[in-house]
């Protein structure tokens, strides 16, 4: 495996990063890191030239070991098998700062693996800069992290051990503390990519919003409500109270791209408000979460999982948009009548006239991204056959009560902290003269 070997040096750990990706691209070859030191210990004082480094270079010792060191044959890390072929791969590679102490140097290079390396896994598994995006926490504790809710004391743990390492985890962390010193019945999960400690999702539900999903479980909207800097979204889970208000019962700001969204974030508000499981009527869904729908039965067993309707009609007009189709006008016609077809039997007849009309190339991603879900917005099957759903009007609410809450500081620790921050009474209240107080 030639080129990467003793002695090579490295003057940015971003350097090292793409190099190595570039590196086990063309070997097809998946490491992880084992264990990782900060350049500056929270131990002893810094040395003068280390400050400036911090930044560029992180760490100033990082061993990274085959993905399959210390598993078995056809097993996961987590799926041991005693019985199965231990691999117990060598592999492994160590930087060490330098003796000029101003780069990370090759120390050590064992590159020889003892199993067949598989290019169907490396392609499943294999993603670029991860190294550069890790936080510097052990792999052990966040692979562990992501299984479960946070416990206080973990937090604390976890917030010391990033000080010296990644400067927004640590801030993250501070407000997961601050959380926890308030509200300790609060709920929260942080998710990290299995084997590295790259942050996925967090979710969270405080104690009052834990409350209001338990007092009134019937209807529950789920949505994407903004997008945030650094590749996160933020989802938002509302409730409607009994004054016809959505009120938010969980949040998960997520990475985008992150698989089976959804059903985590289903189930994480179902682990935290177990009392709900068979108490929810209907769950109605944007439609950028229409991936996962089939699967929130599962969760919910007793709901009605629906999808906006007038989000279908507006992502079907967008593409129609998209794709020049002719008569645009008399398709969108078409498409509105089948989405509040009266009967299943109403809906195959609009069915059949788009057939006719529409061009292939929309009727195939009618066929194939919105048909197989009918039965989710279409208005025969609907929950809500005979009313309006009241999803668009609270989501609406919703994303205006967001707009300053999460401007004031555009990083993720700063999300986090306008999020909690709406849930203040001072803000609950916003918008009711002091009689619809006194009276609600």
């Amino acid at each position: 495996m030639g080129e990467l070997g003793l002695g090579l040096e490295f003057h940015t750990w971003r350097h090292f990063s793409s190099f190595f990706d570039d590196w086990c691209e063309r070997h097809k070859v998946l490491f992880i890191i084992a264990s990782l030191k900060p350049l500056i210990s929270l131990r002893q004082p810094p040395l003068p030239y280390l400050p400036s480094l911090a930044s560029t270079l992180r760490f100033r010792f990082v061993r990274l070991i085959c993905k399959h060191s210390g598993t078995y044959v056809g097993q996961s890390v987590v799926q041991r098998d005693q019985q199965s072929q231990k691999i117990d791969c060598p592999a492994l590679i160590t930087l060490r700062l330098g003796p000029k102490k101003d780069r990370l140097v090759v120390t050590e290079a064992k590159l020889q693996h003892n199993h067949q390396l598989s290019p169907r896994e490396f392609s499943r598994c294999f993603k670029r800069s991860q190294l550069e995006a890790s936080l510097g926490l052990p792999i052990r504790i966040t692979n562990s992290v992501s299984k479960r809710f946070l416990a206080p004391d973990l937090v604390w743990n976890l917030e010391d051990y990033s000080r010296a390492k990644d400067k927004g985890m640590c801030q993250l962390l501070g407000e997961m503390h601050a959380l926890f010193r308030a509200d300790p019945g609060a709920k929260v999960k942080l998710v990290f990519q299995e084997d590295v400690a790259i942050l996925n999702s967090i979710f969270l539900a405080t104690s009052h919003m834990r409350q209001l999903a338990r007092s009134f479980p019937r209807l529950l909207f789920l949505d994407q409500a903004a997008s945030l800097p650094g590749d996160f979204e933020l989802y938002s889970v509302l409730c409607q109270d009994a004054n016809g208000r959505g009120r938010e019962v969980a949040y998960c700001l997520a990475r985008r791209g992150t698989p089976d969204l959804l059903v985590f974030i289903v189930a994480s508000l179902v682990q935290s408000v177990p009392e709900i499981k068979t108490l929810v009527e209907c769950l109605t869904v944007g439609v950028a979460c229409l991936a996962g729908v089939d699967a929130v039965e599962e969760v919910l067993p007793c709901a009605r999982v629906q999808v906006c309707r007038a989000q279908v009609l507006e992502a079907l007009g967008r593409r129609a948009r998209e794709l020049a189709v002719p008569g645009e006008r008399r398709i969108a016609n078409l498409l509105h009548n089948l989405a509040h077809a009266a009967s299943p039997k109403v809906y195959s007849q609009y069915l059949s006239d788009l057939e006719d009309v529409a061009p292939l190339e929309f009727l195939r991603y009618f066929l194939e991204t919105w048909h197989p879900y009918k039965g989710t917005w279409a208005a025969c099957w609907a929950y809500y056959r005979g009313e309006s759903c009241p999803f668009v009007d609270h989501l609406e609410a919703h994303r205006q009560k967001l707009l300053p809450a999460l401007t004031r500081d555009t990083s993720l620790a700063g999300s986090v902290r306008g999020l909690l921050d709406l849930q203040s009474l001072p803000v609950e209240l916003q918008g009711l003269q002091a009689e619809e107080v006194a009276e609600r």
